[in-house]
């Protein structure tokens, strides 16, 4: 018998992610890792689908030539567009085996319902037949519901790396959008970003600033949620933002464990 082409699971096709072979990539990340997993891997081949969409065509031109704000929407669309179509691609499978079809009827009806069809209707009828098919499902659509609340954040970051990764801006403070003179104290955020050569370049006096206002925010009793939203300006790396609210929250927590001491 024929099998998948588990290498080749990656596709998205006129805002389609090919359901029959996502569905695939989902089953071995789901036995692998479990929801994490899962979420994990469909985040990172959708933050995929979002660097090519901001490095080539119309939106790569945009990012580069004019900066993130005049990419950013579209770009952010066109991935919500692949999120929106995996809840309709397989809600209906979902509910199906959910309601006790059985597992080959679920196949003939995803095979006129998704747009790709269905190349390997015995592997199908296989996962649908697992006794946690109807767990997966659920899991792939959750997964699909939480990365729509961070999605925005997530594609803004790939935006801003490609505008930043170009050499005539490697020296522009993202923060303040001035030049990094050689005299001028600066960081590189976030460390991780160090290894690849990814990291910004920030003037350590517009950082200090950044944590100067979030610990504002924090003192006012903000969650660290909240605060995140409310904190940057513009367009801003959210990694840059999140940054500066980790180091005010220790901060924070530490003042007020003083002044709770102090108290006692």
């Amino acid at each position: 018998m024929d099998t998948p082409p588990h290498d080749k699971n990656r596709v998205i096709v006129d805002g389609h992610w090919l359901p029959e072979a996502l569905l695939y990539l989902a089953v071995v990340a789901y036995d692998a890792w479990g929801y994490s997993g899962l979420k994990a891997v469909l985040h990172h081949n959708l933050l995929d689908y979002a660097h090519t969409l901001a490095t080539g065509g119309k939106y790569g031109w945009l990012a580069k030539y004019y900066g993130p704000q005049y990419a950013i929407v579209d770009v952010e669309r066109l991935v919500r567009r692949v999120l929106d179509n995996i809840e309709r691609d397989f809600s209906k499978p979902f509910n199906a085996l959910r309601s006790g079809t059985d597992p080959y009827d679920v196949v003939r009806e995803v095979a006129g319902s998704w747009f790709s069809g269905v190349e390997y209707p015995d592997e199908l009828a296989n996962i649908f037949r697992r006794g946690d098919a109807v767990k997966l499902l659920e899991e792939l659509l959750r997964a699909v519901n939480e990365l729509r609340d961070c999605i925005y954040s997530c594609v803004l970051e790939v935006v801003e790396l490609v505008f930043h990764s170009q050499n005539r801006f490697k020296d522009v403070c993202p923060v303040c959008f001035s030049p990094i003179h050689s005299a001028e104290e600066y960081l590189r955020i976030p460390v991780e970003y160090v290894r690849k050569d990814l990291a910004y370049r920030v003037h350590r006096r517009c950082f200090e600033q950044l944590k100067n206002r979030a610990r504002e925010l924090l003192r006012e009793g903000l969650s660290i949620r909240e605060v995140l939203r409310r904190l940057p300006e513009k367009f801003m790396p959210p990694s840059i933002v999140c940054e500066a609210v980790k180091d005010s929250s220790k901060q924070v927590e530490c003042w007020q464990t003083q002044n709770t001491t102090a108290l006692t």
